[in-house]
Formats: structure tokens, C-alpha cells, sequence
């Protein structure tokens, strides 16, 4: 076996640990399983941020700060919890105080969020009218919906990253559907008159 070998498999290794696994690492200052799990997470979490504060910089800085929180309390993670749920805990949480702060809450085409994105060929004058009602859902209704329907994410998960009750989170992502069944037939109507 030589070196190249070794480093190929070390690496590869590194990739298909646990996030529990690698997270013991960064306790022990381990910057390649730091970048696993940064690598593993960002784009779910870009995305997350991008659809809750409606802007990208914003997105990019709140992801910057979500990995260097996960660094700097590295000891508060407890081994055999969630590391998904806390790390969108902190991503939450950094997103809601961003919109706080914000004094412009301007509003957001969301299509460019979904460009690139599997499917993103299909029916665009849809698409983006999904998207445009998807940004104008409320706050609480559009966060249970994302997470459930575009980061796949269990209701179970749901409550632990947004705190609620189960029964909320389920009325939430109700209420979202059914919002947009509503406002999505009249623009089913128009797009097919066109």
C-alpha cells in the first residue's frame, strides 16, 4: 500500500463517518472533519437561510456565522442527539434575529433560489409562481413548509429545529399547503387561459 493510498482511504474514510463521528473530531481540533461536516451542510443550510431572510448576502453571512458557532461551541454538542436539528437550530435562530434586525423586510423572487434545482425545467411560469407565493406565505407557515417539503425533513426534526409542539408544525405545514392550493388555482387558471 503506498502513501497514496493511505491519504485516498483516510480521506474517503473521513467522508462517510458519522456526523457524531466527525464531531468528536472537531472537538480534537480536526479541520478535515470540520470540513466534512461544512461541506455536508452548506448547501442545505444556504438554501434554508436564502428562503428565510430573502436575501443572498444575508444568506452567505448567517451560514458563515451557523459554522462558526458549530466551532466555537463544539463541547455544548452532545454525541447521540441530533447534529442535523442542532445545527439547523442555530441556523434558525441566526435567520430569525437577522429578520428581526432587519428593518427592510423587501420583498424576494424566490425563482432564483430554485434555479439549478432538480426539475427546474418543467413548467417555469409554475415554478415561479410557487416560488412567488412560497415568499409571500407568513413566516411561520413558509419555515415548516420549507423544511418539510424542499429539505425533506421529518415532522419529528421539524419540531426539534423549530421548537414547537408536534401538533403545530403539523397545522403549520397544513395551513402552508392549503394556502397555496388556494392562491396556486387561480394561477393555474391564468396559466392556462394564456
Amino acid at each position: 500500500m503506498t502513501l497514496t493510498d493511505v491519504f485516498i482511504r483516510r480521506q474517503s474514510d473521513e467522508t462517510t463517518l458519522s456526523d457524531d463521528e466527525l464531531m468528536k473530531r472537531v472537538r480534537k481540533e480536526d479541520r478535515k472533519a470540520f470540513r466534512v461536516l461544512y461541506d455536508r451542510y452548506k448547501t442545505q443550510l444556504f438554501i434554508y437561510c436564502l428562503r428565510m431572510v430573502n436575501d443572498r448576502d444575508a444568506a452567505k453571512d448567517i451560514l458563515q456565522e451557523v459554522f462558526i458557532r458549530v466551532h466555537t461551541n463544539r463541547e455544548r454538542f452532545i454525541p447521540g442527539t441530533n447534529f442535523a436539528g442542532w445545527v439547523h437550530t442555530i441556523a434558525r435562530n441566526l435567520c430569525l434575529n437577522a429578520r428581526r434586525d432587519s428593518k427592510d423586510h423587501t420583498s424576494f423572487d424566490e425563482s432564483a433560489a430554485y434555479s439549478g434545482m432538480a426539475g427546474a425545467d418543467h413548467d417555469v411560469a409554475l415554478q415561479e409562481q410557487l416560488a412567488s407565493e412560497i415568499a409571500r406565505l407568513p413566516e411561520i407557515y413558509r419555515e415548516a413548509l420549507v423544511l418539510r417539503e424542499y429539505e425533506g425533513r421529518s415532522y419529528q426534526e421539524i419540531v426539534n429545529i423549530t421548537g414547537q409542539a408536534m401538533s403545530t408544525v403539523k397545522f403549520r405545514i397544513f395551513k402552508a399547503r392549503e394556502i397555496l392550493r388556494e392562491r396556486l388555482s387561480w394561477g393555474l387558471d391564468d396559466l392556462r387561459g394564456s
